[in-house]
């Protein structure tokens, strides 16, 4: 319990000192609404004893959160529905494709090198909470009916959680945003002997409250 209050209070410390009230009237937070969504590439990664195996798969997300902005600082807790798509094949059972949901969970923290009234970058990095909750996955057997599943992550060795460490620039347009990231997971992401990581490419387009 102790180490989960520490942990939180970590995680709320920037956001208390942006939101905190500030002498200057130009030195107020700014607090934006960001409603996004985009399109994803992730590679997967297995080392296995026969080396490094890769597959990349594309995905979709949708979400939502507030960004807090104070002088050339910002903070932003973004929460998005996550969906991407696997498949592949196996000479005993057919073809096998599915998708996966899940849910994250982001605390991102920046600079913001240039703003005017039209224009803002931002450069940042972050730590993602990533929820895998459910797998949809369709096995094809030759001569048979295509079959669905609904699945359970642990039920195809898929971690629940997932600890990613996010890196990413984006910049506003007047009251749209536009965002590039790039993930990197910090744990396995299935709950085999071997280890199993990903690398995601994300682009999102937001439009600001």
């Amino acid at each position: 319990m102790k180490k989960l209050f520490l942990i939180s209070l970590f995680l709320l410390a920037p956001l208390m000192v942006l939101a905190a009230p500030s002498s200057s009237a130009a030195q107020q937070p700014k607090l934006d609404i960001k409603l996004f969504g985009g399109a994803s590439g992730t590679t997967f990664v297995s080392m296995l004893e026969t080396g490094r195996e890769r597959d990349t798969f594309a995905g979709w997300q949708l979400g939502f959160g507030p960004r807090i902005m104070r002088r050339q600082a910002f903070i932003e807790v973004l929460f998005s529905f996550n969906r991407w798509a696997f498949a592949f094949s196996d000479p005993d059972i057919g073809g096998f494709s599915g998708r996966v949901n899940s849910f994250e969970l982001p605390f991102n923290m920046g600079y913001i090198p240039y703003k005017n009234s039209y224009f803002k970058l931002f450069i940042y990095g972050g730590y993602v909470n990533h929820f895998n909750t459910k797998i949809i996955a369709d096995v094809e057997v030759p001569g048979l009916p295509t079959r669905t599943f609904k699945l359970r992550p642990k039920e195809l060795d898929f971690a629940i959680y997932q600890a990613i460490a996010r890196f990413g620039v984006n910049f506003d347009l007047a009251m749209f945003n536009v965002d590039f990231n790039y993930s990197i997971t910090l744990n396995s992401a299935t709950s085999t002997s071997y280890r199993t990581g990903y690398h995601q490419l994300q682009i999102n387009l937001a439009y600001l409250f």
